[in-house]
């Protein structure tokens, strides 16, 4: 179980981290506006699930 488990985080960090270095390096500034517009209107229905 400990092993799926950090499989599990490993795999969510390293998505995570893709994403960034894609935002960070490839994005131009209308695609970064829309990852974080993206992110920020999905946040307060995440809230629900991280604080319940």
């Amino acid at each position: 179980m400990k092993f799926l488990f950090t499989i599990l985080l490993g795999a969510i960090l390293g998505a995570a981290a893709t994403l960034y270095w894609i935002y960070g390096n490839y994005a131009d500034a209308s695609e970064q506006a829309l990852m974080r517009d993206t992110l920020t209107t999905y946040l307060p229905f995440l809230s629900e699930y991280v604080n319940p």
